[in-house]
C-alpha cells in the first residue's frame, strides 16, 4: 500500500523543523530524534554537551570522538579551507565569547573584549583525528550555528531516503532539501512582513540555504553574523540565499554565512568557485540573482503575489 506524503513540525535547535516525507509517522518521529539528539550533543547552550566539553578542555587536552563527531568536525573545517576562514567553525570565541548571542547576557562587545576574543579565531588551530580533537589555544570555543542546521538538515534526508521516502522536504530553520515532487519555497521579505519572492523547485534533488540579518540581532548594528578577522557584524546585504543542485545543504549553510561575510564584488568568484547561484538583498531592498549553472527549479519569482 503507497503512503501519502506526511509532515512533522516542531521546534529544535532554536528554530523551527518541517518534514515532509511519504513514510510512516514511526519513521517522521525517528527523522526528529536525529534532531533532537545533534541538538543534545553539539548545543552550546547545554552545559553538558560534548560541544562544551570539547571547549571546556581547550588548551588543555584533547576530546575523545566518534565517527560522527569526526564527520560533522571534518566537514566543517573543510568549508572553513573552502572559504578561507570566512566561514569558521572555531567563532565561537566571538559569538558566545564576546556578544554570547543565544544566552542571557546577550551584549555588544567591547572593541577590547572583540580584539581579545577574534584573536582565538582560527580554524588552523583545532587538531582534529579520528580518535580526537583538540582546540589548540585556552578560550577558543566550536560553534555549529553556521553549519548545524544544514547538517541535521541532510541526515533526516538522507534517513527518510534510506527509508524509501521518494518526496521528501526537509526545513531546519531555512535549511532546505528536496526530492520527489514540485515544493513552492517561500523567500523572507528581511524588510517587512510577509515574503519577497518564492522558489518553485522541480523533482530533483535541491538544496536551498538562506542567512539573514534580521534571524537575530542585538541592536541595528549588531546581528548574529559575524566577520572572523574583524569580528564585527557586516552590511553588505541583509538577506542570503544561496541555491545548488544535489543535497549539499550541511555546506551549502557554511557557505551562506561566508558569502554574506564578503562583499558582493568578490562574491561572484567565490560563487564560481563554489558552484552555487545566489538571490541577494542588500540593505536598500535591491533583490540581485546570480547563477552559475542550470538548477533543478521550475522557477524563481519575485514579489509578495
Amino acid at each position: 500500500m503507497a503512503l501519502f506524503e506526511k509532515a512533522l513540525e516542531a521546534k529544535v535547535m532554536s528554530t523551527h523543523l518541517l518534514i515532509r516525507a511519504n513514510v510512516s509517522k514511526n519513521i517522521l518521529l525517528q527523522a526528529h530524534k536525529i534532531a533532537t539528539d545533534f541538538e543534545s550533543r553539539y548545543s552550546a547552550y547545554k552545559d553538558n554537551s560534548f560541544l562544551n566539553t570539547i571547549n571546556q578542555n581547550a588548551g588543555k587536552t584533547s576530546t575523545p570522538c566518534t565517527p560522527q563527531d569526526y564527520a560533522l568536525f571534518s566537514a566543517s573545517i573543510k568549508a572553513s579551507e573552502q572559504t578561507q576562514g570566512l566561514f569558521d567553525i572555531s567563532i565561537g570565541a566571538l559569538s558566545h565569547g564576546a556578544y554570547h548571542f543565544g544566552f542571557d547576557n546577550e551584549q555588544k562587545a567591547s572593541k577590547k573584549t572583540i580584539q581579545t576574543q577574534k584573536e582565538l579565531v582560527n580554524y588552523k588551530d583545532i587538531e582534529l583525528s579520528h580518535e580526537s580533537i583538540m582546540l589548540k589555544k585556552k578560550g577558543m570555543r566550536l560553534d555549529l550555528g553556521g553549519i548545524g542546521k544544514g547538517y541535521v538538515a541532510k541526515q533526516i534526508a538522507l534517513f527518510l531516503a534510506s527509508k524509501g521516502a521518494s518526496k521528501i522536504l526537509v526545513d531546519v530553520g531555512g535549511e532546505i532539501v528536496t526530492r520527489g515532487k514540485s515544493y513552492t519555497i517561500a523567500l523572507k521579505d528581511p524588510f517587512n512582513e510577509g515574503n519577497m519572492g518564492y522558489i518553485k523547485t522541480s523533482k530533483a534533488d535541491l538544496s536551498i540555504s538562506t542567512s539573514g540579518s534580521y534571524e537575530r540581532f542585538i541592536d541595528k548594528e549588531n546581528h548574529h553574523i559575524l566577520n572572523t578577522s574583524q569580528g564585527i557584524s557586516p552590511h553588505h546585504y541583509s538577506s542570503m540565499t544561496i541555491v545548488q543542485n544535489g543535497w549539499n545543504i550541511d555546506m551549502l549553510d557554511a557557505y551562506a554565512t561566508a558569502l554574506f561575510n564578503q562583499a558582493p564584488e568578490k562574491n561572484i568568484t567565490l560563487a564560481k568557485a563554489l558552484n552555487i547561484a545566489m538571490i541577494t538583498t542588500d540593505t536598500h531592498a535591491i533583490t540581485s540573482l546570480f547563477q552559475i549553472e542550470k538548477l533543478h527549479l521550475k522557477s524563481i519569482t519575485f514579489g509578495n503575489n
